[in-house]
């Protein structure tokens, strides 16, 4: 029986717009009331995926920054993994040194050394007053000192290679393998940089001991490689129509895209395989 439901956000759980839909919140809601507890798992800072929590109006378990920081509800962490300072700041010179794009994010703040709306405009809020963001924004000639005054641990580091130059990628993994750090990706655009063994399975692994659920009780949804991890280790696992291949390779089923509400499908078939346990 399934007792956990873990799913991404963006490309799964929201539409091309960033939006969590009406009909998505209904699901989300029924997974609740058949004792099901759903997981937002995301590569999303805490405060962006806490904010699309509360839009459901259910206080559950998240996981952020990929992994490296499991929420057990809205303000009560129960596992964080950061980046060690000394590679945040390789990190920061190897980028800056061939002229690589980056950004990264503590608990709450997402640093650049250049301000490049296109990163972010996923993050925008409907608000009518105040902070019109689901995050915090720190841009500076510096953001590792702007870290460091904060007293905070940088939990996930992204690189924007350029796309047409694969010799650039490549040279981002070939840092990453030297520093001992686990690489991802959400898109093709960005190489998501985390401490080894930091990922989204791990992050919900900690969510379920807290629980009392094990791996055999576990379903999991997603479209993106930093997704597999999760998906590989589920009892049951499904892949989105707009995965990509390597995503739709490993698991049980294929449901439609997240602009046709595949997540749905998904949740459906969860309830109905439970229905008959």
């Amino acid at each position: 029986m399934i007792k956990l439901f873990a799913m991404d956000l963006d490309g799964t759980s929201l539409d091309n717009n960033s939006i969590l839909r009406k009909e998505t919140i209904d699901a989300l809601k029924k997974l609740d009331e058949n004792g099901i507890k759903f997981v937002f798992t995301s590569g999303r800072a805490m405060p962006s995926v806490r904010y699309l929590m509360s839009l459901t109006g259910i206080d559950n378990p998240f996981v952020t920054n990929n992994g490296a920081l499991a929420m057990i509800n809205k303000e009560k962490p129960i596992y964080t993994k950061g980046i060690e300072d000394k590679k945040i700041k390789e990190l920061i010179n190897f980028s800056e040194n061939n002229e690589l794009s980056y950004q990264f994010y503590d608990v709450d703040t997402y640093y650049s050394n250049r301000i490049r709306p296109e990163r972010f405009n996923h993050l925008k809020k409907d608000s009518q007053y105040g902070m019109n963001y689901q995050v915090n924004f720190s841009f500076s000639t510096n953001p590792l000192k702007e870290l460091n005054n904060r007293k905070n641990t940088a939990l996930k580091f992204q690189i924007f290679p350029d796309i047409e130059k694969k010799e650039e990628k490549i040279m981002v993994l070939e840092k990453v393998k030297e520093l001992d750090l686990y690489a991802t990706s959400s898109n093709e655009k960005v190489i998501e940089i985390m401490e080894k063994n930091v990922n989204k399975f791990n992050g919900i692994s900690e969510i379920g001991s807290f629980l009392g659920i094990n791996k055999n009780e576990i379903a999991a949804i997603g479209d993106q490689d930093n997704d597999i991890p999760m998906l590989e280790n589920s009892i049951l696992s499904f892949a989105m129509g707009n995965s990509i291949d390597k995503v739709k390779e490993v698991c049980d089923y294929t449901v439609s895209t997240n602009e046709n509400f595949g997540l749905v499908e998904a949740i459906n078939i969860v309830l109905e395989k439970n229905s008959h346990v």
